[in-house]
């Protein structure tokens, strides 16, 4: 059983005893027949129902099924193109690239309003709540018209050119302390507006999140200056012939990054599907932080991220879901189903530590969630199924958390913030 913070300062509130068949802290072992105990919105204790009950004698007890555990961490979504689900996938023969222009033209014939979009956006926002997630990092283009607790934004800025430049960081200058900047990827952004948001996210205190190594075809533009990526800027008069870098060792993105000095622990790169055991270990040592999108990496064809590699190096990646664009379906129960699927030697509780723990600490947010323990704050989520029900052990608990999709009953418990309004 968790140690009680304080016992004398419980002892004056009102404590509520949530109890379950099932409680699982993330941070510890699964706990059969376990409650958490809860005060002014903050978690208190987590063990064995009859401990903490007679720890807690006057405490009011609420009794749930199935299973409590945290709330979901979603570490990387781009809200603003939830409306663009008619995105298809690259075909046989064609690459990366072909998929960008296909985004690129629907986003620039702009048939749809932004209230239209914005309202998309909300419901898919709304949707993730209700499916269990209670904390996001959105990455847009667009500052968001109305604002949430749970949701860390992040305005992407990007320019491949010398002459964007000089508009970003023209840009960057005016914009407000107050909103949190980051770049999109080392092949639309030169390294001067790399650096320039790194640097103010550093003076801020805010996450930079980086599209990296998420395609083959961004490797090639690395290490040779060719490929679609060459394509596709010469085909929008932004190729400055900035690549391959002569003093790269290796092509990777990873240790581009590195020489340009922006690993660190606040960098929180998004994909690494194309990464080799040099670079994980770079990451590794500068404590960088990872998340992983399964699912749209499936969709794009662009790879299996090494996610045992970077277990091994003692990486604890996050999980994402990328955007409707990229993905058929945006639902983290089934990022936890795919990693699975893929990664049948990694564990089902390393996975859903990923889903939860891994993206709190990504965003920067693990003070308050990602776990069930003292001191975090009480939101709690309860799942149930008849496939949960017949659950013998906690390790069969936890193969059917991440193995097989959404569960059916999925409901908050002591929330303490609005997702959205």
């Amino acid at each position: 059983m968790s140690s009680l913070p304080s016992i004398t300062s419980a002892a004056s509130s009102i404590v509520t005893l949530y109890r379950a068949p099932w409680v699982v802290p993330v941070c510890s072992p699964v706990i059969k027949d376990g409650a958490v105990a809860v005060s002014n919105g903050r978690i208190l204790a987590v063990g064995r129902n009859c401990l903490l009950q007679a720890q807690f004698v006057n405490a009011e007890i609420k009794n749930y099924q199935g299973v409590l555990l945290p709330g979901l961490v979603n570490a990387h979504i781009h809200l603003e193109l939830s409306a663009f689900t008619d995105i298809a996938p690259p075909a046989s023969g064609q690459s990366f690239c072909d998929w960008i222009r296909s985004l690129l033209q629907v986003r620039q014939q702009g048939h749809l309003e932004p209230a239209e979009l914005a309202r998309v956006a909300g419901e898919t926002l709304q949707q993730q709540h209700a499916t269990g997630v209670g904390l996001l990092l959105d990455i847009g283009n667009v500052l968001p018209s109305t604002s949430a607790s749970l949701v860390t934004f992040l305005l992407e800025l990007l320019g491949p050119t010398g002459k964007a430049e000089e508009q970003v960081l023209a840009r960057l200058a005016a914009l407000p302390d107050t909103v949190a900047a980051t770049a999109h990827a080392p092949y639309s952004t030169t390294a001067g507006i790399m650096t320039a948001l790194k640097h103010r996210a550093d003076r801020l205190g805010h996450v930079f999140s980086l599209h990296v190594a998420e395609s083959a075809d961004e490797i090639e533009l690395l290490g040779s200056g060719h490929g679609c990526f060459r394509a596709f800027l010469e085909e929008r008069d932004a190729w400055d012939h900035r690549f391959p870098v002569p003093t790269l060792e290796s092509p990777g993105t990873v240790e581009y990054l590195d020489h340009l000095g922006l690993l660190a622990a606040n960098l929180l790169c998004v994909h690494c599907v194309h990464v080799s055991e040099k670079e994980v270990q770079l990451l590794a040592a500068h404590n960088c932080k990872v998340c992983l999108c399964p699912g749209s990496n499936r969709f794009l064809g662009s790879g299996i991220a090494p996610v045992e590699l970077m277990l091994r190096h003692g990486l604890l990646p996050a999980i994402g879901t990328d955007s409707a664009a990229s993905n058929v379906e945006l639902d983290l129960w089934r990022e936890m189903q795919i990693l699975h699927e893929d990664h049948s030697q990694v564990s089902a509780a390393l996975i859903l530590s990923m889903a939860t723990i891994g993206g709190a600490q990504a965003i920067g947010r693990d003070h308050d969630f990602g776990t069930l323990a003292p001191g975090r704050k009480a939101m709690l989520l309860n799942v149930d199924s008849p496939a949960l029900q017949e659950a013998q052990d906690g390790g069969q608990l936890l193969d059917i958390l991440t193995g097989s999709g959404r569960p059916e009953s999925i409901g908050w418990i002591e929330e303490t913030a609005e997702i959205g309004s």
